[in-house]
């Protein structure tokens, strides 16, 4: 295939490009993207990022040579941005879960594939009508491959309709490996005892309950230091806290990507305490955790069955329940050798979350395109025997 004739544009709901390079805000997944769409830069005619919901219109070329592109829309619900239709692509990436984009591209004959980061909204009955209009545009032969961010997000879209054999799981490059750090040993009753969470701060995803197991361990003479990262109803966790009157507990916005697994390697403990009716979707923070070789507490939320086992990886507890957290707290406290092991055992699971595709090798075989890369797309679509087990325990949690 000639690439010199090749006009790429990844459209997606915003675009942050822009205002990431000026301001260097741009996180580990964006420069990804960036890097990645540079490099085809040099080899297409042309590369571009469309933003279909973006405060002004604006057409720009970044330093990097790649054109980033503003609809000036309030949403994306609004109709397709003209924009889409002047940059002419002959290849489309989409990454908002749009039927209309794709009727677009198959209707002009255009090349393109799913690439999604962003689980499904929750099914109602709008949503689910949505949804079936969604896979009906996905399952067209001229969309080539339909990808979705870890093996979760796959199953989800193959629940609403869409074929498993033009399913791609992907992942982001590992911006760290677990083999870069050393297993963790436990300090002799650590003073004070660091604990942290990481991820939306709201009930659903348990902080009340940590709070609560928090103070439990507190009222067992145990001086603990509970690290809360994240955004959500922190007001109210404070107000919490302090009816508790617990003094250390640190609430932290956010931490960039790069930082996140050294924030919590230096934790003694990671709590993952997501109850069940939250939708859990912790792939990126659990990554994180194993690089990191720190112990993890974790509910058994059923997202968690096909990743976690108890006293093999972490230690499980039941959702919701703050006195059988605090004990499992307790219990490692007292087993160092359990400390030990799981934190010996997060290599190998660290190893075995990782999937074999991920953003920027799904691009590029995708525009490759040469029979060898259509057969190596092919070997890791959902319907491969490769994800089977993994498929499974996902379809039964």
């Amino acid at each position: 295939m000639d690439l010199q004739h090749l006009r790429l544009l990844l459209v997606q709901g915003n675009e942050p490009y822009r205002y990431g390079m000026e301001s260097g805000t741009l996180t580990a997944e964006q420069l990804t993207v960036l890097e990645g769409l540079t490099t085809w830069g040099f080899q297409l005619q042309e590369v571009g990022v469309l933003g279909c919901a973006t405060d002004e219109i604006y057409d720009d070329i970044l330093d990097t040579g790649v054109r980033v592109i503003g609809s000036g829309l309030p949403d994306t619900n609004e109709p397709i941005p003209r924009q889409l239709a002047d940059f002419c692509p002959t290849h489309l990436v989409i990454d908002v879960p749009d039927p209309a984009l794709f009727r677009w591209a198959t209707r002009q004959q255009v090349h393109c594939i799913g690439m999604f980061r962003d689980n499904l909204r929750e099914p109602g009955l709008r949503q689910r009508w949505d949804n079936y209009q969604l896979s009906k545009a996905l399952n067209h032969a001229r969309v080539d491959w339909v990808g979705g961010l870890g093996i979760e997000q796959c199953e989800s879209l193959a629940q609403i309709g869409v074929l498993r054999n033009k399913l791609i799981p992907w992942d982001w490059p590992p911006s760290n490996r677990a083999e870069s750090f050393e297993p963790k040993q436990l300090k002799v009753r650590p003073d004070p005892l660091q604990l942290i969470y990481v991820g939306p701060l709201f009930s659903t995803r348990g902080i009340g309950d940590l709070l609560v197991a928090t103070a439990q361990l507190k009222a067992q003479g145990w001086n603990i230091h509970l690290k809360l990262v994240g955004q959500g109803d922190r007001q109210r966790f404070e107000i919490q806290a302090k009816r508790l009157q617990l003094d250390h507990v640190e609430f932290i916005d956010h931490v960039p990507d790069h930082s996140l697994v050294y924030l919590i390697r230096q934790a003694d403990l990671v709590v993952m305490p997501s109850r069940h009716e939250s939708p859990e979707n912790s792939n990126a923070i659990l990554n994180h955790c194993l690089q990191a070789h720190t112990p993890i507490l974790a509910s058994d939320h059923p997202m968690f069955a096909g990743s976690l086992s108890h006293g093999v990886n972490a230690m499980i507890f039941p959702a919701g329940n703050a006195r059988a957290l605090s004990q499992s707290v307790a219990y490692l406290l007292n087993h160092p050798e359990t400390y030990a092991k799981l934190s010996a055992a997060s290599q190998s699971s660290w190893q075995s979350l990782q999937l074999p595709v991920n953003w920027l090798s799904l691009l590029e075989h995708w525009l490759q395109g040469t029979i060898a890369d259509q057969q190596w797309l092919q070997q890791y679509a959902l319907s491969a025997l490769l994800y089977q087990g993994r498929s499974a325990s996902l379809v039964q949690a």
